[in-house]
C-alpha cells in the first residue's frame, strides 16, 4: 500500500523546545531528499515560541503546520512524574489533522534511521501500530492481561480515518477522568486501556526505549522479543526513545545514546545550548564521584557539629 506525502506528528510545548528541535531536526537529517510535512501540535498560547523550529522544518525543505489545543480541554487530566499537560496533545490529532495516516513521535527521542517502511506499513484494521514496553508488568492495574500486553506511545503509526469511526481520542480521555487512580502514564495507559490489545506489534528498532539497554529491564525486554532482534535493534536503532526521567540533554546522564543526541543538537540552531538543568551544583555533582561526595558531606557535617559544641562551651 502506497500512501502519499509522509505526514508526521509532534506535540510539544515551550519547555521541550530544545529536546523537539533535536527530534525534528533527526528525522529531517535522515531523510534529505523528501518533503516531509511535520505537524507541531501545543498549546493555545502565542505560538511566538515555536518560531525557530518551524523556520528550520522550512529551511530543510520540509513543510511545517501548527495545530494547537485549548488547554482548558486538558487541564482536568491527570499528570504526573516528569509529564506535561501536552502529553495529552495527540489524543486531539484525529480531531485535528483531515488525514487518513500519521506517524506520531514524541519530542524526546532521536530518528536514526529511514522511516519509510514504516510509514507503508499495512496496518490492516488495527487502529495504531506501536512497541510494546516491557516496563510495565502491571496489567491488572488498568484492566488488562499479559496476552492483551501494553504499548509504548512514544512512536505510533495511526490510522486516523479508524481513529475518528472508534472516536478513540475522546474514549481516552474519559478514561483517564474517570480512573485517576489507575493512572501512571497518562494518555499511555488510557490508550492501552481503551484498546485492550488491538493494536499492531511493531519491532524494536522502531522504538528502543532506555528500558531495553539497562540490565534488569532488558530481562523484561527479552520475554517481548527475540534476544537476537533486540540486539540488532539496539545496535542498529531506528528511532532511540529516551523514555524516564534522565533525559540526554541534562547534567549526570549516562545514557548509552548521549552523544548522539548532543551530535545532532550541535547541527541545529541551538548548537551553543548547555545541559538544561545546568547549574554549579550540578556540574560539581557530575564531576566528583559518589563516594568523594559522601566523604565531603560527611567533612561538612563533623565540621559543622564542632562549631556547634564550641559555642556550647
Amino acid at each position: 500500500m502506497t500512501h502519499s506525502k509522509p505526514s508526521v506528528v509532534f506535540a510539544l510545548d515551550q519547555s521541550f523546545l530544545i529536546p523537539g528541535t533535536v527530534a525534528v531536526f533527526s528525522l529531517l537529517k535522515n531523510h534529505p531528499d523528501k518533503s516531509i510535512r511535520i505537524y507541531l501540535i501545543s498549546g493555545d498560547e502565542d505560538p511566538i515560541w515555536i518560531q525557530p523550529l518551524v523556520n528550520l522544518i522550512r529551511e530543510m525543505g520540509s513543510e511545517p503546520v501548527l495545530k494547537s489545543v485549548s488547554k482548558a480541554l486538558v487541564s482536568d487530566l491527570k499528570i504526573n512524574l516528569h509529564f506535561s499537560q501536552a502529553i495529552f496533545y495527540r489524543l486531539f490529532v484525529a480531531d485535528l489533522i483531515e488525514e487518513q495516516r500519521v506517524i506520531y513521535l514524541d519530542s524526546d527521542l532521536l530518528v536514526h534511521g529511514n522511516l519509510d517502511e514504516l510509514w507503508e506499513i499495512n496496518l490492516g484494521n488495527f487502529p495504531l501500530a506501536a512497541v510494546p514496553d516491557p516496563m510495565i508488568q502491571d496489567f491488572e492495574r488498568i484492566g488488562l492481561s499479559s496476552h492483551e500486553g501494553y504499548f509504548n506511545s512514544g512512536v505510533l503509526v495511526m490510522d486516523l480515518d479508524r481513529w475518528r469511526k472508534m472516536d478513540l481520542g475522546k474514549g481516552v480521555r474519559d478514561f483517564i477522568q474517570e480512573n485517576p487512580d489507575a493512572i501512571s502514564y497518562p494518555d499511555q495507559c488510557g490508550l492501552n486501556a481503551i484498546l485492550k490489545g488491538n493494536w499492531y506489534r511493531l519491532s524494536p528498532e522502531w522504538n528502543v526505549q532506555t528500558g531495553f539497554m539497562d540490565e534488569k529491564p532488558k530481562a523484561f525486554s527479552e520475554l517481548y522479543f527475540p534476544k537476537e532482534v533486540l540486539d540488532e535493534s539496539i545496535k542498529n536503532p531506528k528511532v532511540v526513545h529516551f523514555t524516564g526521567s534522565f533525559k540526554p540533554w541534562n547534567m549526570g546522564s549516562d545514557h548509552p545514546f548521549k552523544f548522539l543526541f548532543w551530535k545532532y543538537l550541535r547541527q541545529t540552531p541551538y548548537s551553543k545550548t548547555l545541559p538544561l538543568d545546568f547549574s554549579f551544583l550540578n556540574l560539581l555533582k557530575s564531576i566528583f564521584p559518589i563516594a568523594l561526595k559522601r566523604k565531603y558531606w560527611r567533612y561538612l557535617n563533623r565540621k559543622q557539629g564542632s562549631k556547634q559544641l564550641s559555642r556550647i562551651a
